[in-house]
């Protein structure tokens, strides 16, 4: 398979496997019309920041045995061994979840005292309930965990999108109705989120069922914790680099601060799902890939294109993020009025997600060569470095330090791997076109920042369609490359020309 076919076939599979995820992580924009407009940011911040322990808690509720149920229940061919790798996991979620929740309930009172700061308490919110309703939403969330795991193993991906797309139109019903017409409030948020989890449970009550065996092995859960425990630290310190930085703001800076990064962190999260959208076909496709004789030069190309098409998304959405939030259905703007001011954080945010995009690249050699053993310390690396920015800048520098904190930690992930990648599976990366690519896109970006342009919708869009010609005119494009887009521009034109 040629290069540029190879490379068409994984922009495809992205494709695929990006509107899947799209759909189901939408609900963080079709809510923010909604949260914007009602709530103040203070309320906000609150809502951020119980969402963040919520984060955290899911992660050792579920103990990280994705990586490990995949591993022991595929390679499991008899349905006897693949329904006890199913059964004890699920049994021992299930128990621990339980016992968590009840802690959950039973110290709900002191937890809030100590999560949340006097500012929080000020707002007459009542607290304790909140953190027993995500006590709730955590314990079914645990329950659907191993369920969507069978199906994306057994690749059934149309049930996986429609029972998540279930639960998004769950959790936004939810919301527009006990917030638009029962006007409960913040607590109206959590509600509705435990009866979306709930719901969603139920449905995939069946498909756990089916697979049940009704055993309990301690032989097989020893194999899924030693396998699965040692990703802990590693998903661990992922989560709270996206995550700390609400609670973080409110205790060092206020609540109200830690409401407004919430918004930019919504608004930037855009460039994760782009990621997230590569992310998902990147590992079965070099995987698959690293067989072929011309792999290298391959991946080398990849990672060109990778790094021209974020930093096209990048450049774009800097430009016109202003503009969007103000979008507007006759009094509702896409962002509340009083989250305007959130977008000076956006850009960075969105070139954190950059950098992790590249981090996702330099994975090739860290799994073909068996060395993953690495991955816990560098993503310790990125979360010590994240806190640290923003224990030392957040007093003085507000949600900027929080944005960049999250910036140097993707930045120490991405640089790290690469030299610890390039000693086990060294491959020839493109640094000169990037070099042009990078001084071209922080040129442009620069210059969207004056007056003149950020006050006129028209200079804004001469810019961007000004990028792919600079690019040109640098020398960006190799000539290989032009011929091609020559060439699908023919058959388009052609297959136009024929339609008439």
């Amino acid at each position: 398979m040629s290069i540029f076919a190879s490379i068409k076939q994984l922009f495809k599979h992205s494709a695929v496997y990006g509107i899947g995820h799209i759909v189901t992580r939408s609900i963080n924009f079709l809510l923010m019309p909604l949260y914007t407009n009602l709530f103040p940011r203070e309320e906000y911040g609150a809502v951020g920041i119980l969402f963040t322990y919520i984060a955290i808690l899911a992660i050792f509720y579920t103990y990280g045995l994705d990586a490990a149920f995949f591993r022991f229940y595929l390679i499991d061919d008899k349905p006897g061994d693949r329904k006890t790798v199913f059964s004890t996991a699920f049994i021992t979620i299930t128990c621990t979840s339980v016992l968590y929740t009840i802690l959950v309930l039973s110290f709900s009172e002191p937890l809030s005292l100590a999560l949340f700061s006097s500012d929080a308490h000020a707002l007459g919110i009542d607290l304790s309930l909140l953190i027993a309703l995500a006590g709730g939403i955590l314990f079914f969330d645990s329950l659907t965990f191993l369920p969507f795991l069978i199906l994306r193993a057994e690749q059934k991906s149309f049930t996986f999108i429609l029972l998540k797309f279930i639960n998004v139109i769950l959790l936004v019903a939810g919301n527009i109705v006990l917030l638009g017409v029962f006007d409960m409030g913040v607590e109206g948020v959590f509600i509705a989120n435990l009866i979306a989890s709930a719901a969603t449970a139920i449905l995939l009550l069946p498909i756990g069922l089916r697979r049940m065996g009704w055993c309990y092995s301690k032989s097989t859960l020893k194999e899924l914790l030693s396998f699965g425990l040692p990703y802990l630290p590693s998903t661990l310190s992922v989560v709270i680099m996206d995550t700390i930085d609400r609670p973080l703001l409110e205790h060092l800076a206020d609540i109200e601060i830690a409401g407004l990064y919430n918004a930019g962190v919504k608004l930037g999260m855009f460039m994760s799902l782009f990621v997230a959208a590569f992310r998902f076909a990147w590992h079965p496709y070099f995987l698959a890939t690293s067989k072929q004789e011309n792999a290298k030069a391959i991946f080398r190309k990849v990672f060109t294109y990778v790094m021209l098409a974020c930093l096209a998304v990048f450049l774009v959405l800097s430009v016109y993020i202003d503009d969007i939030v103000r979008l507007s259905v006759g009094q509702w703007s896409l962002v509340g009025e009083k989250y305007w001011d959130s977008t000076v954080v956006v850009p960075v945010i969105m070139l954190s997600y950059v950098f992790y995009a590249a981090y996702v690249n330099f994975l090739i050699s860290i799994y073909l060569e068996k060395k993953t053993k690495v991955l816990p310390f560098i993503t310790v690396a990125g979360m010590l470095g994240n806190l640290a920015v923003n224990f030392i800048f957040i007093p003085q520098f507000g949600m900027m330090a929080a944005g960049w904190a999250r910036l140097v930690a993707y930045v120490i992930m991405a640089v790290s791997l690469y030299f610890v990648a390039q000693k086990l599976y060294h491959i020839e990366y493109e640094w000169g076109r990037l070099l042009k690519l990078g001084l071209v896109v922080f040129v442009l970006f620069i210059g969207s920042q004056s007056a003149a342009i950020q006050a006129s919708l028209f200079w804004k869009t001469g810019l961007v369609i000004f990028f792919p010609f600079l690019l040109f005119a640098v020398g960006f494009f190799e000539s290989n490359e032009m011929n091609t887009v020559k060439r699908i521009l023919n058959r388009n034109k052609s297959l136009s020309g024929e339609s008439q």
